[in-house]
């Protein structure tokens, strides 16, 4: 495989531009060529004529291009005009197909490219072109999903010059089309392709809920109206600013456990929903994010030092085109190392398309390069165990120190975990009983008159039982207030478990040595059961040094009409005669 990358002012300099190639192609036994055009400023009549010209050199050629929001030549953002990426191949025959997207016909148009890539022999990969702002790209690449999980298949959604332009377009070799896909399809065994990705936003502050979404129109997050969630956290107010100060906060979610960002384009003031780059499911957790230069560098470092492996004989960039408002004047630093490894080309993109696993996933904010070669690696520069090794510049040191924005981050990271925990502690301890870990007196009495209010309205039953540890100031006079609390603990355990056999049953601590169970659904005989099984184990529960303890349990049927007094009144009585009678018994006041 061979690569040639020229940027083109003029469509009359094509044929001499291609010169080298023709000398290259004349020295060598080739198989096919594939000429990728991208354009930041498309011209349609400019666009016919470079064809033109391509064929008029190269009748065989197969031709595939995009719209873009830049182009990227030899590693660098090219100047406005046209890229011309050539791709020799000796051994790899190339397919280009378009297909226009017409009267929501999406999906059909997946499954077609879906049967071409599954019943195409000696398929090594697949790219395909979107117009995603015109028309429903998820429909199509669900569709191509489906095919041999095995294929690697990437490619990007077409842009314009303005990111939020809707007019793009996708080309081949005879169409120019504002709405559809372009695919090129790589026939050979001797292609190997390897498809990277890099992000290098983190995630920032606590988790969020989609809790209302229509279509990729954002409207809230944990309830609260979208821009809010911008507005109070970072300051980001739902202004003609509201684009270009966001840049560094897109949304992180994850699909099938994989990272993804979706970048909000603009914000209405109207009702503070926010229009995303593509839909997330509702009831998705999801994070703001941040882009720290220092941390996107080290992603992209990570990708690049990978491919080395995989020497490549052509690099191809799929990037964002967020990526490159991000970086404004430093974008080349990105995107210029990738130059040491090939020839690289490709474009600014409205979404980057990559198979992971079994999934196609529509990427934003991310750079996707594809690496391509024919034939086996070749190890470039082996590296002995006795090889210099090169001290690290002033500059690389630098890059390797923690940044501001990141240690801003870490304790925002923190510190919303260590609220969320502290939270968390506070909730609980407001309901529930600090030794026994039931819930405690406020928290019962509110269930049991919910409970109540349920009888009321659609005339449920419920049992409701008040129990008593016989004979407890003993212990504690006796024994101390430790060996009291391990009592109360070890019965309340009991009670729980007990109680945990009825799916709505609820227990709590009434006061001291007292406690309360709630049984909605069962019967008299259901209840008398499980109060009978508690006083049994609690009976022949063995306390350690202090012995055995037992249990004196009223119980009664929570009525219709009765108020809460009412059922705390005869319970009790039962629970009186339960004791007079002996202590150690269950006793029932229907």
């Amino acid at each position: 495989m061979k690569q040639f990358n020229f940027e083109i002012k003029n469509e009359s300099e094509v044929c001499s531009t291609l010169g080298v190639v023709t000398e290259w192609v004349d020295r060598h036994e080739i198989r096919s060529i594939l000429v990728h055009l991208y354009s930041m400023r498309f011209d349609e009549n400019r666009i016919r004529k470079i064809r033109e010209e391509i064929f008029s050199v190269f009748p065989d050629a197969k031709i595939v291009g995009t719209s873009s929001n830049g182009d990227i030549c030899d590693g660098h953002l090219a100047d406005p005009g046209v890229v011309m990426a050539v791709s020799i191949f000796g051994s790899t025959d190339i397919v280009v197909k378009t297909y226009r997207c017409e009267s929501d016909n999406e999906t059909e148009i997946g499954e077609l490219i879906r049967n071409e890539i599954d019943s195409c022999r000696d398929i090594s990969a697949a790219e395909v072109l979107l117009t995603l702002k015109t028309i429903k790209g998820k429909n199509v690449i669900c569709e191509i999903e489906k095919c041999h999980a095995d294929i690697p298949v990437f490619g990007g959604g077409s842009a314009n010059e303005n990111i939020n332009n809707a007019e793009t377009y996708v080309l081949d070799g005879d169409d120019i089309v504002p709405k559809g896909v372009a695919l090129v399809l790589y026939k050979g065994a001797d292609l190997h392709v390897e498809v990277q990705h890099a992000i290098g936003w983190k995630p920032l502050g606590r988790d969020l809920t989609v809790t209302r979404i229509e279509g990729s129109r954002l409207y809230e997050l944990d309830g609260i109206p979208a821009g809010e969630i911008y507005s109070k956290y970072l300051d980001i107010q739902s202004d003609d600013d509201f684009f270009s100060n966001i840049l560094e906060f897109p949304i992180m979610s994850h699909q099938h456990g994989f990272e993804v960002l979706r970048m909000p384009f603009s914000c209405r003031r109207e009702d503070g929903s926010i229009l995303l780059a593509a839909d997330v499911e509702k009831g998705t957790s999801v994070n703001l994010s941040y882009g720290d230069p220092e941390v996107i560098n080290e992603d992209v470092s990570k990708m690049i030092n990978a491919l080395k492996k995989f020497t490549p004989e052509a690099v191809f960039l799929v990037s964002c085109g967020v990526r490159r408002l991000y970086w404004k004047h430093l974008i080349n630093m990105e995107t210029s190392p990738f130059s040491a490894l090939a020839p690289v080309a490709g474009f600014y993109s409205s979404g980057e398309i990559r198979r992971m696993d079994k999934y196609m996933i529509e990427h934003h904010v991310t750079l996707v390069a594809v690496a391509m070669r024919e034939g086996p690696a070749v190890k470039l520069h082996p590296v002995e165990e006795n090889e210099k090794v090169i001290e690290a510049s002033d500059q690389e040191k630098m890059h390797g120190q923690i940044s501001m924005v990141r240690r801003l981050a870490t304790f925002i990271n923190v510190t919303s975990a260590e609220l969320r925990k502290a939270n968390d502690e506070l909730r609980k301890m407001a309901v529930t009983d600090e030794l026994t870990g039931i819930y405690n007196r406020r928290m019962i009495e509110k269930l049991v008159r919910e409970a109540l209010g349920r009888v009321r309205k659609n005339k449920d039953k419920f049992m409701l039982a008040i129990l008593d540890i016989d004979d407890f100031k003993k212990v504690n006079d006796t024994y101390g207030h430790t060996a009291g609390d391990t009592v109360l603990s070890t019965i309340s355990n009991i009670m729980k478990d007990e109680v945990s056999r009825h799916s709505n049953g609820l227990i709590g601590r009434w006061g001291g040595e007292e406690f309360l169970i709630l049984l909605p659904g069962v019967t008299a005989d259901e209840a008398m059961t499980c109060m009978e099984r508690i006083r049994k184990n609690v009976s022949e529960a063995d306390f350690d040094e202090v012995g055995t303890k037992t249990l004196s349990i009223g119980l009664t049927e929570c009525r219709e009409g009765e108020g809460l007094d009412e059922a705390f009144v005869r319970a009790d009585q039962a629970l009186y005669d339960a004791k007079e009678n002996g202590k150690n018994k269950v006793v029932v006041h229907i």
